[in-house]
């Protein structure tokens, strides 16, 4: 009886834990003025909201496979106008790739380009002792979460998640880095829930963590 006490007392505080810590994702605000979107190319991450403002004249937001517009095969395409009657429009990015678009009146001049990956990697200072693998946050997570890492030497770095078959289900850092403390996002929103390991390697350094992707 207590064995089956305790296993209710770990779920409800799982349930809890998932419903207070859930890594936010972030707002890409774009204004639209003087014909032009600024600013005209972002990057994101999937799960990420893109807001238009319009500040002035009228004109639309517009991705629905016309007029030069393109966007990855599953995105929901929109068309929405940016006017005194329509100041704002978000859009939720739910797939990775490039989505161009335009304002129909006028494009082709007035367009943007948002490239959409399923992580991102930002670099929070150049101070580093040492080579260190955090605990990815929030952990059990659904579906973004965070991973810290540190490098003390330039290296090529690569940061990688592992189902329990050890198979590769993500590459998130493939590339070189200079020392310091970075920060990566990753947006599980395409992987089946489970548990995963994610793996930092470098030319010097080698380590693994677990990490549970619970939806």
């Amino acid at each position: 009886m207590s064995n089956l006490k305790t296993f209710f007392i770990f779920l409800f505080s799982v349930l809890v834990f998932l419903n207070t810590n859930t890594s936010k994702a972030t707002t890409i605000n774009i204004t639209s003025s003087n014909f032009v979107f600024t600013p005209a190319n972002v990057s994101a991450v999937v799960g990420d909201t893109i807001k238009w403002t319009n500040l002035n004249g009228s004109h639309t937001t517009t991705c629905n496979g016309q007029q030069g517009t393109a966007r990855p095969n599953g995105a929901a395409p929109w068309d929405a106008p940016l006017d005194n009657n329509n100041l704002t429009f978000s859009y939720v990015i739910t797939v990775p790739g490039n989505y161009q678009y335009v304002c129909t009146p006028h494009s082709p001049d007035m367009s943007g380009i948002i490239i959409a990956t399923l992580s991102s990697i930002s670099q929070l200072n150049e101070i580093a002792i040492g080579y260190e693998l955090s605990q990815n946050y929030p952990n059990p997570f659904n579906p973004e979460t965070a991973i810290n890492f540190t490098i003390s030497l330039s290296s090529d770095v690569k940061l990688d998640i592992y189902n329990i078959a050890g198979q590769n289900v993500a590459s998130l850092v493939n590339q070189k880095l200079t020392p310091g403390a970075y920060k990566v996002r990753w947006n599980a929103s395409n992987i089946t829930s489970g548990v995963y390991f994610y793996t930092l390697r470098t030319e010097n350094f080698s380590e693994t963590k677990k990490m549970f992707l619970i939806k």
